[in-house]
């Protein structure tokens, strides 16, 4: 008698179980039903950040339950802290706002930038669509535009603060790779740094090659640029003759540095929501994107637009970030030191 009410009892357990999951998927879909999530963009629109951004915000809605509108605003600063301290701090924690944050959100906190005002281990991890391969480019009239040659003359780079790539990169390479590079900081996004290379106001910048040839392929076509160096750990198929940082580095030392760095690449454009919203909205959402990243639609206005498609799912890049934050402390001291 025991053993049939023992069994009785788990069968219903485990059928209240599963009538739970449709009830969670309905509370869901009634909760973001006329609903509007803001989509907090940690880089300027005018770049690839704001063609993402914009991608997203126009094809998510349609696979999260109830159909919200997602709406893409921009937030840029202290070379995307600004966004992400937002993200963590201020904004609501009810699933109504996601950031597409920077690829150093978790360099910065290793190197514990005084502007991270966030725990890269507690953010909610949706998704990294694609990582981020970035680019030293130099406009072709600039006064040196080969390696050899920006180490002899000084050349002037752009950047929208020391948190991001725009800083990072010609910083380091001033550090450990004798450049002679000018930053010059407080640029709202790479879209008005190109403009003031166009302009002859900058010669140059280190960013998302992607932001050149979904924005700018006529540079490339009318040869405008120079590329000198590839930041990431991986090569563009289309500059295979670019050489790495890591090509570059003098000893094994700094290879390890500039690898620690180049983390951030393949972290990429990374997705979040604040810490504290409920599971199963949070769950709800990385399906989502799971969804959007094999939905034809989508897939083909990502392709009309330029801008690749590569998912690392929530677990991966959770643990990318926790490896990144516990990373050697000489390596991380010699970052911290090289960009002070």
């Amino acid at each position: 008698m025991h053993h049939d009410r023992l069994i009785t009892a788990t069968i219903s357990a485990t059928a209240l179980m599963f009538a739970a999951l449709p009830a969670a998927a309905d509370e869901v879909a009634d909760y973001y039903s006329g609903k509007t999530i803001q989509l907090i963009g940690a880089a300027g629109g005018g770049g690839s950040y704001g063609v993402y951004g914009r991608l997203v915000a126009e094809h998510l809605g349609r696979h999260i339950p109830g159909k919200p509108t997602v709406v893409a605003q921009f937030m840029p600063g202290a070379g995307g802290a600004k966004a992400a301290n937002y993200v963590y701090n201020a904004a609501p924690k009810d699933g109504t706002v996601m950031g597409l944050l920077l690829k150093y959100v978790a360099v910065e906190q290793a190197i514990r930038r005084p502007s991270v005002k966030y725990d890269v281990r507690k953010f909610n991890w949706l998704i990294s669509t694609a990582p981020i391969n970035s680019v030293v480019a130099i406009w072709h009239t600039a006064p040196a535009t080969t390696i050899e040659g920006v180490k002899k003359t000084q050349v002037v780079m752009g950047s929208t603060g020391k948190s991001s790539e725009t800083y990072i990169t010609p910083a380091l390479m001033n550090a450990f790779l004798g450049t002679k590079f000018k930053i010059v900081t407080g640029y709202k996004g790479t879209g008005t740094i190109h403009v003031a290379m166009e302009q002859g106001e900058l010669h140059g910048r280190a960013a998302s090659w992607e932001s050149i040839v979904s924005t700018k392929q006529y540079w490339v076509d009318r040869k405008q640029i120079a590329v000198l160096a590839q930041s990431g750990l991986f090569k563009e198929p289309d500059i295979e003759s670019v050489p790495r940082l890591v090509d570059l580095a003098p000893d094994d030392e700094t290879r390890a540095l500039f690898e620690f760095v180049g983390s951030g690449s393949t972290l990429g454009r990374v997705f979040v929501m604040p810490p504290g919203v409920p599971a199963p909205r949070v769950a709800a959402v990385q399906k989502a994107f799971e969804a959007l990243v094999k939905d034809p639609k989508f897939m083909a206005a990502a392709k009309k637009h330029k801008v690749d498609i590569a998912p690392r799912y929530a677990d991966e890049i959770r643990a990318l970030v926790l490896k990144t934050v516990s990373a050697p402390e000489s390596v991380i001291a010699r970052t911290k030191a090289a960009i002070k």
